[in-house]
């Protein structure tokens, strides 16, 4: 050790120079050198091993200047010789602990200026640690259903869910304690496919609904006070409903007893009713309901006698128990849309079909089919003088009917357009055959129906046309 630290300081080092320059090698107690001293002579030395090794061989492996000799040679008297020690020469200062460390006053770091640093200059140069999102951890814990805390019981069917999810969203489950790890739901209200249709909506970031079970989730969300749920459900009820999906929706209320509510889904049927006449659903349709979606402006027919046609439909469905409604069914059905030669005719003929004459010769029906033809033939009296006749209609206190969707089928043999002027009575039979013929159909046939003032070609008319050139030889 010795060796070292004066081979690297040049021969001039002393026992108070080593311990000056390193203090961890500092002994403590001034006799230490004396203890330590070995024999040696002029030429050799012997370390603590006791071998022998000549001073000039420790020269020429470190070659070094004449003066760099002499002070090593001088080095190894110093470390070797045996010779009395001055404590007081050579007892380092900072031993003596009543004198100040070479005399230097005490500062502390932060009196010389020194301070942590407001920022991380390496962590510039350095990537950053990758630390989860604390939000996508709890969303996978939710989504894989990891850690559950409550189970939520509906009927037979149990699911385990995290508390925390439905009492951000649901008012009823916010009421409750967060002690809670059991919930019986009313299966009246919630279905089980609705509460999983709603637990779903919760932990999904983009939550759509489906169309099936729509009805369910809007109810279970009512029971369970999920107000945003419930203003998306009308939403899509609103918005982006087909026709025949309106018609299905209303029957998909019916079953979940909410068909009161859901009534007026029937009157967004357009184009579809005469598939939905042709239907067996149509028969089954409560009174109100059938009153409701024959009042609708918006169902397409081609003329008003399909709508009376299909009351008469309803109506045989069950005649014995209907026939007390006839009046107030027949009521929805606007004869006065009709020529007054037809209503007549319908009046007179004698029908071969059971179905339609048991309904014509109810006196409630005929009192509607006289009040039809006193209006259109007072129209025709009062010709192209619109004026007049609406005067005539504020003294009678009339009301003039208005009009339907009107539709024109390329394929129904008695469809014609608006301006035709050929009008043939519909046979109750025709009529029927015409809704059998439908339920042969594409599904989505109704969609080829087109509004009847599309077009002046009625092909109707040029059937008949060429049929009558045929007879006549013209």
């Amino acid at each position: 050790m010795y060796n070292v630290f004066g081979t690297l300081f040049g021969g001039q080092c002393t026992t108070a120079n080593v311990i000056g320059v390193n203090r961890d090698y500092a002994v403590s107690d001034t006799n230490c050198y004396s203890n330590a001293m070995h024999q040696y002579n002029e030429d050799t030395c012997e370390d603590e091993e006791g071998n022998s090794t000549s001073i000039e061989s420790i020269a020429s492996s470190n070659p070094l200047s004449e003066e760099s000799e002499f002070g090593a040679r001088h080095r190894w008297q110093e470390k070797f010789e045996p010779r009395a020690v001055n404590s007081s020469a050579y007892t380092p200062i900072f031993c003596q602990s009543d004198t100040p460390h070479n005399n230097l006053a005490d500062h502390t770091l932060m009196s010389l200026g020194y301070k942590a640093p407001d920022e991380w200059p390496e962590l510039k140069r350095q990537a950053p640690v990758a630390k989860p999102h604390l939000y996508e951890l709890l969303s996978e814990i939710v989504q894989k259903d990891r850690k559950t805390n409550a189970v939520i019981t509906i009927a037979q069917s149990s699911l385990q869910v995290h508390l925390i999810v439905l009492q951000c969203f649901s008012g009823l489950f916010c009421d409750l304690g967060n002690d809670t790890v059991n919930v019986e739901l009313p299966s009246e209200w919630v279905t089980p496919r609705a509460f999983r249709l709603i637990y779903d909506w919760m932990i999904a970031d983009a939550p759509l609904l489906s169309r099936l079970g729509l009805l369910e989730v809007l109810r279970a969300a009512s029971f369970l006070r999920i107000p945003q749920l419930e203003r998306q459900c009308e939403h899509c009820l609103a918005h982006g409903i087909t026709e025949e999906s309106s018609v299905l929706l209303y029957l998909e209320a019916r079953l979940l007893r909410m068909e009161r509510v859901h009534r007026p889904l029937l009157q967004r049927v357009g184009r579809f009713f005469l598939t939905l006449v042709a239907s067996q659903e149509f028969l089954q349709l409560p009174m109100h309901a059938l009153w409701l979606l024959l009042s609708s402006n918006g169902i397409g027919v081609n003329t008003e006698l399909e709508v009376f046609m299909a009351a008469v439909r309803w109506l045989n469905f069950q005649w014995p128990k209907r026939r007390l409604i006839i009046a107030q069914l027949i009521s929805c059905v606007r004869f006065a849309l009709v020529p007054p030669w037809l209503l007549i005719r319908l009046h007179d003929r004698h029908s071969t079909s059971i179905e339609l004459k048991r309904i014509i010769s109810q006196p409630e029906v005929l009192q509607q089919l006289h009040d039809g033809i006193g209006y259109t033939t007072t129209r025709l009296c009062y010709g192209s003088d619109r004026d007049a006749f609406m005067l005539h209609l504020e003294r009678t206190g009339m009301q003039p009917p208005e009009q339907r969707n009107w539709i024109y089928d390329r394929e129904c043999s008695y469809h014609h357009r608006l301006h035709c002027q050929i009008s043939d009575e519909l046979p109750y039979e025709a009529f029927i055959g015409y809704l059998s013929w439908l339920q042969t159909q594409h599904r989505d046939y109704w969609q080829s129906l087109e509004p009847v003032d599309v077009s002046e070609v009625c092909l109707c008319c040029q059937t008949a046309a060429k049929e009558m050139k045929e007879t006549f030889h013209i």
